[in-house]
């Protein structure tokens, strides 16, 4: 019986090998439409200006997102276990992202760094059809497109090298302030959960009292029906 209940609580081979990639597929697809669309309404009928910063918006979740995967896969459970112990915020989080770091590593890394660089490059050529409007020429629309391209795979590059080597270094803080940010959500739905409990507490102690005064009532009449007894016995004797 044991041995055809171990048999049962396996996985499957789909579940080991393709239940992840295609969540990510799913994942990558709509996050890329949301962020796609985000950038269009954006950089339609915008200047340089906004161009540039919505680039740079992009190239900073990219290299944001890279750090924490790269610290997820760097850190250990043994520091965030002795936070959890001193009760530090965020750290029980930290466990749980530690736990499923494979998963958090992809997502971070793979699925929202590579679709924020992929968005950039794309946001590139609303600043290279501005800057081709003013410069028109073959010559030009080339190499003008080619410098938007090279400067944006150069920023995103140097960012990302640049913070690899800190989140190695920084680990911990890096997965501690996300496990705290996380936190933040946890925190509401503990004070609802508190809530609930109190109004809980309060119909459990109603629920109580009222059969402890039924309970009173009674004794009061039982003590009550001796004494007028006595009375119409001792009444009858005196006649």
């Amino acid at each position: 019986m044991e041995n055809k209940k171990a048999k049962k609580s396996k996985p499957s081979k789909f579940v080991i090998w393709w239940k992840w990639p295609l969540i990510v597929l799913a994942l990558s697809f709509f996050l890329s439409l949301a962020f796609g669309v985000v950038s269009q309404v954006a950089l339609t009928g915008a200047g340089i200006a906004i161009s540039v910063v919505v680039i740079l918006f992009f190239i900073g979740i990219s290299i944001v997102s890279d750090m924490v995967g790269v610290a997820i896969t760097a850190t250990s459970y043994e520091p965030f276990r002795a936070m959890a112990s001193r009760k530090i915020r965020g750290a029980k989080e930290a466990i749980r992202l530690i736990d499923n770091k494979e998963k958090v590593a992809s997502v971070s890394a793979d699925v929202i760094g590579d679709i924020c660089g992929i968005l950039s490059g794309a946001a590139g050529t609303s600043i290279t059809v501005l800057l081709i409007v003013n410069y028109a020429g073959t010559f030009w629309e080339v190499l003008i497109a080619s410098v938007v391209s090279a400067v944006i795979a150069a920023l995103t590059i140097f960012g990302k090298a640049y913070c690899k080597k800190y989140s190695m270094v920084h680990s911990e803080k890096i997965i501690l302030i996300l496990g705290k940010f996380i936190s933040l959500f946890h925190i509401q739905k503990k004070v609802k959960d508190a809530g609930e409990r109190k109004t809980k507490k309060g119909n459990d102690k109603k629920i109580e009292t009222e059969p402890q005064q039924d309970e009173s009532v009674q004794d009061e009449l039982v003590q009550a029906q001796p004494d007028e007894e006595g009375g119409e016995i001792a009444s009858k004797l005196n006649d």
